[in-house]
């Protein structure tokens, strides 16, 4: 027998897939409540029960693929055999989120200029930002710690390091021509390498 928890969350993933499907086809403003129902097969009471509007609901949609975008970065990076590799594989799935067609789609909705201006959004754009440099700062203080970031200052390097690949991203999301992504990874080491010492560690 499922529990309470567990049907209110199916419930609210739902909606939430709903949502992107329904915000893909219309925008984020055109994409109504009664759209996002009746994509989802549920009641207006059942949308009412998880989100008192679209813009909660879209901080359910950022907070729930960010941290899937997390956990599956994390779990890369950890399996990584160096700092190096960390950070080559941390670099990558970020770039993934542009270059993988279906996270592509994902991503488009979510960084849409009307979902942008939505009252919610700096909260939920700087809660995602602030799950996915988490990992590259632990991959930091791991390549400070062996010598292999000699130069690394994890806490400042971080954010800035996501800027760096976050401009790769966000170009190819908003259909600007630009690099392959083997081209787009191998750019973005080139910049991050030196800055944190890496050539230095390898001399």
């Amino acid at each position: 027998m499922k529990t309470k928890g567990v049907v209110d969350d199916a419930e609210e993933r739902a909606l939430v897939e709903a949502a992107h499907r329904a915000m893909r086809r219309n925008g984020f403003n055109g994409a109504t409540v009664a759209d996002i129902l009746a994509e989802a097969g549920l009641s207006t009471r059942a949308f009412y029960r998880h989100f008192a509007s679209k813009d909660e609901l879209l901080l359910a949609m950022y907070r729930r693929d960010s941290e899937a975008v997390a956990a599956r970065i994390a779990a890369r990076c950890d399996a990584a055999p160096s700092a190096t590799a960390a950070l080559a594989a941390w670099l990558d799935e970020m770039l993934s989120l542009a270059y993988e067609p279906r996270r592509a789609r994902r991503a488009a909705v979510l960084g849409s200029n009307a979902a942008r201006r939505a009252d919610a959004y700096p909260a939920a754009e700087a809660a995602a930002v602030t799950a996915m440099v988490q990992p590259l700062v632990a991959i930091l203080e791991r390549g400070r710690a062996d010598g292999s970031f000699p130069l690394a200052r994890p806490d400042v390097d971080g954010p800035t390091i996501h800027a760096v690949v976050w401009s790769l991203t966000e170009g190819r999301l908003h259909g600007r021509p630009g690099p392959t992504r083997p081209e787009a990874l191998d750019h973005a080491l080139r910049f991050v390498l030196p800055a944190i010492g890496a050539e230095m560690a390898r001399q």
